[in-house]
């Protein structure tokens, strides 16, 4: 067997002695040496290993001595105080709707503002000031309105005749105890009308944020953008709307707005125009029956008419259109963001 010579290194206070079969670490400190050995078995250590060995202890040893020293007793201090914190009931999670008492704020709308910063500004969410306020739009609101606004997330609900607590329940998808816990009920099995109610976590049913698809049917058959002239092959059209294949169904206004136009549109057909909150409007077209006249203030969702196969068309659909700012705008884009 070949031995190899001792080899020794150093590296400040630590000293390290490498031979064939063991190792040999001096640590020099303030008060005192500490010596360890380590001894191999089996197998000499080969020449080729020793840098790797020496270089790995070397490494572990530097990063002891470079690491600041923490003082016992601060370190002792530390985590008493954290303990402090953390056993503290102070630190405990608790349910705001729980623990916090149901205040109804009244907020009168200055000049300027949004739903969506009056909403940050109270810490609940749009459809909480929504459905407590009776709002017909998450777009709309006027200055000087007044606006209903509990100090958490759900909505208030006057009792009618003829209303139960379980209907209400199975209306707003809000479990009965829930209900029942959050308002002060004599008799929770029979609540008179006119009854001021918190329905914690409900959300208006009236209005969705965003768009809603002006059709159950949700086939396009055509998009946005340029197409073959249907009429005429050879030619091509900008097509400024998106052909949605409803054989006359209802037709529903896909935000709340006011009725602007009502009437034949040459190769449109029977078409209706509503204008929503914020420069837009919208087009309904090739309809085969309108139910809505023209300065009526339509909820979103409503029916206005019915699909059909009026004007220039090759079967019954619905063209439908959205116009901001004065410019044409692709309707998937938006109506891909509704959520019904």
């Amino acid at each position: 067997m070949k031995f190899l010579p001792s080899r020794t290194y150093s590296l400040g206070p630590v000293t390290v002695s490498v031979s064939t079969n063991e190792t040999v670490v001096i640590f020099r400190g303030k008060s005192e040496v500490h010596v360890k050995t380590f001894r191999r078995e089996g197998h000499p250590l080969k020449k080729r290993h020793i840098s790797l060995v020496v270089g790995s202890i070397a490494l572990v040893f530097a990063v002891l001595i470079m690491v600041p020293s923490v003082k016992t007793d601060q370190l002792d201090e530390d985590d008493l105080e954290k303990n402090k914190i953390l056993l503290s009931d102070q630190t405990d999670f608790t349910t705001p709707a729980e623990n916090e008492k149901l205040q109804i704020r009244k907020h009168r709308v200055q000049k300027g503002e949004t739903l969506s910063h009056i909403a940050k500004k109270y810490g609940v969410s749009t459809a909480t000031i929504c459905g407590s306020s009776n709002l017909r739009s998450y777009d709309l609101i006027r200055e000087g309105q007044v606006l209903t606004i509990p100090n958490r997330d759900g909505i208030l609900y006057t009792m009618k005749k003829g209303n139960s607590l379980t209907g209400i329940s199975k209306k707003y998808r809000v479990s009965l105890k829930k209900i029942v816990a959050q308002n002060d009920l004599r008799n929770p099995d029979f609540v008179s009308p006119g009854t001021l109610l918190f329905v914690p976590d409900a959300k208006p049913q009236n209005i969705i944020m965003g768009w809603m698809w002006p059709t159950r049917t949700r086939r396009i058959t055509c998009g946005y953008g340029w197409r073959r002239n249907p009429f005429n092959r050879a030619g091509r059209e900008f097509h400024a709307g998106m052909d949605i294949g409803a054989r006359y169904e209802w037709i529903r206004s896909a935000r709340y707005g006011k009725v602007t136009y009502t009437g034949w549109l040459g190769g449109y057909g029977k078409t209706i125009v509503v204008a929503h909150p914020g420069g837009l409007k919208t087009l309904y077209a090739h309809l085969s029956r309108v139910i809505v006249r023209r300065g009526q203030y339509v909820k979103q969702g409503q029916n206005i008419g019915r699909s059909g196969n009026t004007g220039r068309s090759t079967g019954p659909h619905l063209h439908f259109e959205i116009i901001k700012g004065g410019r044409h705008k692709n309707p998937y884009s938006y109506l891909k963001r509704g959520r019904r």
